[in-house]
């Protein structure tokens, strides 16, 4: 079985609001590519749930590398993510839930590069190459609180040709 890393992060809406209300569409760009910035109807509830699930990921990765940008995390669209990660979401939402009260309803898959694909093969004791990092999320609201949960796994060039 694939070692996997794992991140969780809460999110005040009204912290990343703020954050627009002083920077605009050029916070909403330095975090968040074009397409996670219509993931909600809302641009602020999309830039919240962006922050927070990029900040599980940079959990999972141990902090933010040398070399870090939010665009290291790429969202590629619900479902798509190895079943192993779909268990592991699946196993460890109710736990989730019932500590905060908010089910984690929405979900993206993601693919990392750059210093943060480095990172997660380096924590995973994996070698640079052919391997990709590919993760998966899901998030949930409840009043101006989000909630996000992201796990990470390796990919070999053999498993995704």
């Amino acid at each position: 079985m694939p070692r996997m890393l794992f991140g969780i992060d809460l999110v005040d809406v009204r912290r990343v609001a703020g954050a627009l209300d002083r920077n605009g569409a050029v916070y909403a760009r330095h975090v968040l590519a074009e397409d996670e910035q219509r993931l909600h109807t809302d641009p602020t509830l999309a830039s919240a749930a962006g922050v927070a699930v990029k900040e599980g990921f940079v959990k999972a990765v141990g902090g933010r590398p040398p070399g870090f940008s939010w665009h290291d995390f790429v969202a590629q669209g619900p479902g798509g993510s190895p079943a192993l990660i779909d268990r592991s979401l699946a196993g460890a939402l109710p736990p989730i839930a019932a500590a905060t009260g908010i089910e984690l309803t929405e979900g993206r898959t993601y693919t990392v590069r750059g210093a943060s694909r480095d990172a997660a093969l380096a924590r995973l004791g994996e070698a640079p190459g052919e391997t990709s990092v590919v993760g998966a999320a899901r998030w949930g609201r409840r009043h101006e609180v989000i909630v996000a949960l992201a796990i990470l796994v390796t990919i070999s060039a053999k498993e995704n040709p």
